[in-house]
């Protein structure tokens, strides 16, 4: 049915073999539905597609599958995985981070279809674009997904080196598709790169204030990202503080109001 499948083929019947039979439409669904959404389908939609004699049902099946948010959920789980997300910091006590806002991020690039090239750049400088927005800065979470250390005791420069060194190596992996690690220590036994290389690329990442150690619930540098409900209120807050002047009492209210949303909203490190 197309060009892949012939080559498929090709290969199939070099091997002594035949192909497989085309799949039924209960399988088809099911399949198709797990692959894109990472779930499986309901009995409706099982049941809609199987009286739909169209000849584009498959078709329109997956155009449906693609336009749904579970979509970007599904595609987003691996690169989450290669990039180290998690809500938790590492070491030792292992304690709370603030990363969801990057997470909502990637999953957003999915249900957009966000070319690879602008995902790529965004992620690892959309800080430096030209007039960044602030979801171009928080796409530059990617990098703020390294472990950090809460031991007493240890030493700001180890643990910043080793956020450079885990930056590097997380790159690599996910961008190239291979690993540099232990040009770290020597050149490369397998791999083309030499130690010179590995301490090149350690330079583009030996920019950042992170010390790789924190104390309480947050490492800075931070950024605060309210969701767009809570961007509105604040500046509803401050539209009507700004025209308070003349009622003391009114504008404290508001100020109080205003200090209150922003304890709520999210803090992303940076």
């Amino acid at each position: 049915r197309s060009p892949i499948d012939r080559f498929v083929r090709s290969r199939i019947e070099d091997a002594g073999g035949s192909p497989a039979p085309p799949a039924d439409k209960r399988s088809l669904i099911r399949r198709a539905t797990l692959d894109l959404t990472g779930l499986p389908p309901t009995l409706e939609e099982i049941d809609r597609f199987l009286s739909n004699d169209r000849p584009d049902a498959y078709e329109r099946l997956v155009d449906r599958l693609l336009t749904s948010p579970r979509y970007g959920e599904q595609m987003a789980a691996t690169w989450l995985d290669a990039a180290r997300y998690a809500d938790t910091y590492g070491y030792q006590d292992d304690g709370e981070t603030s990363m969801w806002r990057w997470r909502d991020w990637v999953i957003e690039a999915f249900n957009r279809n966000m070319p690879f090239d602008q995902f790529t750049i965004e992620q690892l400088a959309g800080d430096m674009l030209p007039n960044a927005s602030e979801s171009q800065k928080v796409a530059t979470g990617f990098h703020r997904n390294t472990m950090t250390n809460d031991e007493g005791g240890t030493d700001n420069e180890e643990f910043r080196v080793e956020a450079v060194s885990d930056r590097i190596e997380t790159t690599m992996q996910v961008c190239m598709g291979t690993t540099m690690g232990c040009a770290r220590c020597h050149d490369h036994k397998f791999d083309p790169f030499s130690q010179r290389e590995y301490f090149e690329l350690f330079a583009f990442f030996n920019n950042t204030p992170e010390k790789g150690v924190y104390r309480g619930n947050t490492s800075p540098p931070l950024l605060m990202t309210p969701t767009q409900e809570e961007q509105r209120k604040l500046d509803d807050l401050d539209r009507e503080i700004a025209q308070a002047t003349d009622d003391v009492g009114k504008k404290r209210a508001l100020q109080a109001e205003r200090k209150n949303l922003l304890n709520k909203v999210s803090t992303m490190v940076m």
